[in-house]
């Protein structure tokens, strides 16, 4: 099962277009934001084992990566917040979080560039969250 956003601007790229995907959220570093995604689902989503996710794509290259799973419980340890959600406003969550990470670090070895992008897609995918079904436990686990 592959679950889906119910978010107009957002629609799940196919198969074929995963290969593109990737380096058009991420850019030059997709390989190594891909990989901070599937490793901040290990921290921040709880009993998660790896799996299948779903590549949703927005307007102009942004996107997120979400877990194919109807429910999951998320904790940041940071905030203090622990929620159930569904895999795709989880999906919502740790991308932004990923992205977040990749701005910092980018701009913290001055590739002013690279973190621009970051947060322009950090931006892009935060736009859809006032809207989202979930949006007020999106903002209490970015919170």
């Amino acid at each position: 099962m592959l679950h889906m956003s119910t978010h107009p601007m957002v629609s799940p790229a196919s198969r074929d277009a995963r290969f593109s995907f990737l380096p058009a959220l991420f850019g030059a570093d997709y390989v190594n934001a891909e990989a901070c995604i599937y490793a901040y689902a290990a921290k921040y989503i709880r009993d998660y084992n790896g799996g299948e996710w779903t590549f949703n794509q927005l307007p102009d290259g942004a996107g997120y990566l979400a877990p194919d799973e109807d429910r999951v419980t998320v904790f940041n340890a940071d905030n203090g917040f622990e929620g159930e959600m569904s895999g795709d406003a989880a999906g919502v969550t740790i991308t932004a979080l990923g992205l977040h990470h990749r701005s910092w670090m980018h701009d913290h070895h001055d590739e002013r560039d690279a973190c621009r992008h970051y947060i322009r897609r950090y931006e892009q995918l935060m736009s859809i969250v006032a809207t989202h079904r979930e949006s007020r436990a999106i903002y209490r686990a970015l919170d």
